[in-house]
């Protein structure tokens, strides 16, 4: 499960608030439209339809799959932008793994084993092929962006858009009401890509979020999918993401 965790949130690799308890306003960080660069006009209408949160919350019912492994479960996960990325995974009404992301590690907690794990990015680098940031990684779950939108360039396919960070490119497929229907990002070096695909978009929050997210990602050594279904979708301030490791577990490798 351990491994299943891992990969599944790499994607690229991943509440509502109490009845009763009184929810306190938030305010969300815009995506600045305008940078130093010009934008694409098309890459300005996508800007304008993505989902802005500070804080967010949501259920995804999941169907995971490796050359050894075919397995469905729950994911619970909690986002704070550019800042903290928490899951919680239960299956048959129990919790069996949990997750935490920084800006700089990544640690896991495997009920299962009773151990803990504690990574650094180049971690999620080995494992994907890809170096992406928490932000990045927060941005492809929620169809943003991963990339500076000045960066995007047209391509010979209407819809489809590019760009090239370092060994990786990126290709952006958007609708006709801008929204983002697919993101591919392939190691130009490397035999890996990670494509992940966005559909049955719903309004929450007076803004369109992915119902259905569809992941896939190939590397050399390993060859995953993990479709999400996405529901109970919330953008309120967020008071704690736990993550207490019990004394009896034992730290592994």
């Amino acid at each position: 499960m351990k491994k299943i965790l891992i990969l599944s949130f790499l994607g690229i690799l991943f509440f509502n608030a109490c009845r009763g308890k009184k929810i306190r306003k938030k305010s969300v960080t815009k995506t600045p439209i305008e940078g130093a660069k010009p934008i694409l006009p098309e890459i300005k209408s996508v800007l304008k339809n993505i989902y802005e949160f500070d804080y967010l919350s949501y259920k995804a019912k999941c169907d995971y799959k490796d050359p050894n492994m075919d397995q469905s479960f729950t994911m619970n996960i909690r986002m704070k932008r550019d800042s903290i990325l928490w899951i919680s995974i239960t299956a048959v009404g129990f919790e069996v793994a949990r997750a935490k992301l920084d800006s700089d590690s990544v640690k896991v907690i495997s009920r299962l084993e009773k151990k803990y794990y504690t990574y650094g990015y180049d971690y999620i680098k080995k494992l994907s092929g890809t170096t992406l940031t928490l932000m990045q990684i927060q941005n492809l779950l929620t169809a943003n962006l991963i990339y500076l939108p000045e960066n995007y360039t047209s391509t010979a396919e209407k819809n489809k858009f590019k760009t090239t960070e370092g060994y990786i490119e990126n290709t952006v497929s958007i609708d006709d009401k801008s929204k983002i229907l697919e993101q591919l990002l392939q190691h130009l070096v490397e035999q890996s890509n990670a494509n992940v695909l966005y559909s049955n978009y719903k309004k929450t929050d007076k803004q369109q979020f992915p119902g259905k997210v569809d992941i896939s990602v190939i590397t050399p050594k390993h060859n995953i999918s993990l479709l999400m279904e996405n529901s109970n979708i919330n953008s309120n301030i967020i008071d704690a993401f736990p993550f207490e490791i019990s004394s009896k577990y034992e730290k592994g490798n």
